[in-house]
């Protein structure tokens, strides 16, 4: 068993990685739930110690091969927005089937994991706190302010065009029949 893993100060997005020393013919038995006489039964689930199991939505089991012309730490920055620091090359380095556990699947009473084999922790990332800077746009479409449109007609104002277009064409009206009567 590997040392307990504290949750509870996780920010709201963060991931948390184990590598699962598992062949490739057990990878799916062990990741998928199993319902038997009213009992749950997880593999995956019992192995990161953690009760009650993740949401299965927020955990994601990867073979880390099909990943390998993107790389993991693409998966990871551009795929899911973490900060991995200066991890690129390691994570990259990776082989093998890798799991990861996203906050958002724990619930609020969930405080560590506790793993056990065939897992192994690896690291846990987070979302960077702050938002990207971005420099200023200096093209002449981009000074000043976007003309505003046109605000959206009341009910008055359109009753009030009907009744003229309702008067005008009445006007028309009387003015044809006096004309071929006269």
């Amino acid at each position: 068993m590997s040392a307990l893993l504290d949750i509870s100060n996780a920010p709201y997005r963060s991931v948390w990685l184990f590598k699962i020393d598992l062949p490739e013919d057990e990878i799916d038995w062990f990741s998928h739930e199993i319902i038997n006489d009213d009992a749950q039964i997880w593999p995956l689930g019992t192995a990161l110690g953690v009760q009650p199991f993740p949401d299965h939505d927020f955990v994601e089991v990867l073979d880390l091969e099909a990943l390998k012309a993107y790389g993991f730490s693409n998966y990871l920055t551009e795929g899911n927005g973490l900060d991995i620091n200066d991890d690129a090359q390691m994570l990259d380095n990776l082989a093998g089937h890798i799991l990861l556990v996203f906050s958002q699947g724990l619930e609020n009473g969930q405080s560590k994991f506790a793993p056990s084999a065939p897992l192994s922790f690896v690291a846990r990332y987070n979302q960077p706190q702050t938002t990207p800077a971005h420099e200023a746009l200096e093209s002449t479409s981009a000074a000043g302010e976007l003309p505003q449109g046109k605000p959206a007609k009341s009910d008055a104002r359109i009753g009030g065009m009907v009744a003229t277009f309702v008067l005008i064409f009445l006007a028309v009206f009387v003015a044809l029949f006096v004309w071929i009567g006269g």
